[in-house]
C-alpha cells in the first residue's frame, strides 16, 4: 500500500511514497481539489456539488467537464488509476477521499494539541509528554494554511480557506503561549524565549508577548536587551495603533529600568507565582519574518490581522461600528513592461489608495494585487456608500506614468462590524466574497462586449 503525505500548513505540498508530486499537479484547481477533499471530514461527496463548488456560476455541463479534467490531472500525477484508487474512490456521481493511508500535517497538528488537552496532568510545565507533543505541533506549522493557494474566482473555496487559516492561526498562537509559559515556570528561559519570539513574530501587536520577552530577558540576566524589547514594542504599537504601550507594559519597563524585583508584576499571559531566576546559557537571536511589503511599505497580513482584532475590541468597548473593505486592483501587464515599471505602478496605486482614507485608518496588502482597509468609528452606517464611491472613483482613474496612460480596474467588497459579523474571520469572508463577486460580474460583463 502506498503512503500519501499532504502538507497544508504553509505552502501546499504532496508526496507519494517519498516522491514530490507538488509540481506535477499542473493547475491550482488540481491542487485545491486535492487539498479540499483531504482536509474535509471523511464523507461521500456529490460530483455535482464539488463541480459547483469549484466552478460557481457556470453551466453544470461546463463545471462537470472541468471537474473531469481536474480528476484526470490528479490521476496522471499519481501515476495512473491503480495508484490513485488507494486514496480516491470515484464513481459517475460521487467522490470520496480515503484517509486511511494518508498523513496530513493539519490532522497531526490538531492531534498533538488535542492529546495535550485531554491528558490528565495538573500543570503543563510538569508534563514532559505534553510539552513534547505541543513542540511537535509547533514544528508542523510552517505558515498560514494554504498560504500559496489562491483561487480568486472561487468564492466558496476562498471562504473555506480563510476560515481554516484563521482557525489554525489561533491554535498556533495558543500553543506558543502555552509552551512559553511552561518553560518559563521551569526556569528554562532560552526555550521560553524561543516560543515567545515566535509568538511576537506572528502577533506583533500583542503586548503580553512583549512583556513576556522583557521578563524572560531580565530573568536570564539580559537587562539591556529587555529594555530594548520595550522600545521595540513601543515603536510597533505607536506605528500600528498610534497609542502608547499599556500602563501594565510601562510599569514593567520602569521596574526593569530601576532594577526593581519584577516577580509581582502581572504580565497578562503569566498569571501566578514566578519561578526562581537562573541565567540562560546564551542569548538567542530573534527570528525574522516579513511584516511589511518591501515595495509599497504597506503592512502585510500578520500586521493586518492584529490591527483588525484590536480594532474590533475597541469597537466593542466603544459600542461603535468598523468598516472592513476588501479590494482587488488590476492593471494591464504586457511583455514590454519592465519589473521596475510594474513596481512603480504598484507604489503609485498604494499611495493613491492610502490617500482615500484617514491617516489613522489601516491599509494593508494581503495578496499580490489585493488590499484591505479597516476604518474605525463609523458612527452612521449611512456614510458607507459614500466612502465606497470615493475609493472606487479614485482607484478606477487611470495612472499617467512615463508618458503612458495606464488604465486600472477595481473590484471592491465590504463588511460592517457588528452588522455583518463580530469576529475577524466572518468579516473577512463577507468582504472577500463581495469583492470577488464584483470582479466576476465585471469579467462576465467584459466578455459579453
Amino acid at each position: 500500500m502506498s503512503r500519501l503525505e499532504i502538507s497544508l500548513l504553509g505552502t501546499f505540498r504532496v508526496h507519494l511514497d517519498g516522491n514530490d508530486l507538488t509540481e506535477i499537479l499542473r493547475t491550482r484547481k488540481e491542487r485545491a481539489l486535492l487539498a479540499y477533499m483531504a482536509e474535509e471530514p471523511p464523507r461521500l461527496q456529490s460530483r455535482e456539488k464539488v463541480a459547483e463548488f469549484f466552478w460557481p456560476n457556470r453551466p453544470e455541463t461546463y463545471a462537470r467537464m472541468n471537474l473531469r479534467q481536474a480528476m484526470l490531472g490528479l490521476r496522471k500525477a499519481f501515476g495512473g488509476e491503480e495508484q490513485i484508487a488507494d486514496f480516491l474512490e470515484v464513481s459517475d456521481e460521487s467522490i470520496e477521499f480515503m484517509h486511511k493511508h494518508v498523513w496530513m500535517d493539519t490532522t497531526a497538528f490538531d492531534g498533538y494539541i488535542q492529546s495535550s488537552k485531554l491528558h490528565p496532568h495538573i500543570d503543563l510545565h510538569n508534563c514532559q509528554e505534553c510539552i513534547n507533543q505541543l513542540e511537535e505541533a509547533v514544528d508542523l506549522y510552517r505558515g498560514d494554511f494554504l498560504s500559496d493557494l489562491i483561487l480568486n474566482e472561487v468564492t466558496g473555496f476562498q471562504e473555506w480557506a480563510v476560515f481554516n487559516r484563521e482557525r489554525y492561526f489561533r491554535s498556533m498562537i495558543i500553543t506558543l503561549q502555552s509552551l512559553a509559559r511552561a518553560y518559563y515556570h521551569r526556569s528554562n528561559f532560552d526555550q521560553a524565549y524561543k516560543y515567545a519570539w515566535r509568538y511576537v513574530e506572528m502577533a506583533p501587536l500583542e503586548e503580553s508577548a512583549h512583556r513576556l520577552l522583557m521578563r524572560l530577558l531580565t530573568k536570564s540576566g539580559r537587562r539591556n536587551a529587555a529594555l530594548h524589547q520595550y522600545q521595540l514594542c513601543k515603536s510597533i504599537i505607536a506605528r500600528e495603533l498610534g497609542i502608547e504601550p499599556s500602563p501594565e507594559t510601562q510599569q514593567l519597563y520602569s521596574m526593569i529600568l530601576n532594577n526593581q524585583p519584577i516577580e509581582r508584576i502581572d504580565t497578562g499571559s503569566l498569571a501566578g507565582k514566578l519561578p526562581k531566576s537562573t541565567r540562560g546559557t546564551r542569548p538567542l537571536k530573534p527570528p525574522t519574518g516579513p511584516l511589511y511589503d518591501p515595495n509599497t511599505e504597506m503592512p502585510l497580513r500578520i500586521i493586518f490581522m492584529d490591527r483588525l482584532r484590536h480594532a474590533l475590541m475597541r469597537m466593542k468597548r466603544n459600542q461603535s461600528n468598523a468598516l472592513l473593505i476588501s479590494l482587488s486592483i488590476s492593471f494591464p501587464y504586457h511583455e514590454h513592461m519592465t519589473p521596475e515599471l510594474k513596481k512603480q505602478i504598484e507604489v503609485l496605486l498604494a499611495r493613491r489608495l492610502a490617500g482615500t482614507v484617514r491617516e489613522d485608518d489601516t491599509v494593508a496588502k494581503v495578496n499580490d494585487n489585493e488590499y484591505v482597509l479597516v476604518l474605525e468609528d463609523i458612527h452612521d452606517p449611512a456614510v458607507v456608500p459614500g466612502i465606497i464611491n470615493k475609493i472606487s472613483k479614485a482607484m478606477n482613474s487611470p495612472l499617467h506614468l512615463l508618458e503612458q496612460r495606464i488604465p486600472t480596474r477595481l473590484a471592491i467588497g465590504w463588511s460592517l462590524y457588528p452588522q455583518d459579523g463580530r469576529d475577524p474571520a466572518t468579516l473577512i469572508n463577507v468582504a472577500d466574497i463581495a469583492m470577488r463577486t464584483d470582479r466576476l460580474q465585471q469579467n462576465i460583463h467584459q466578455n459579453q462586449k
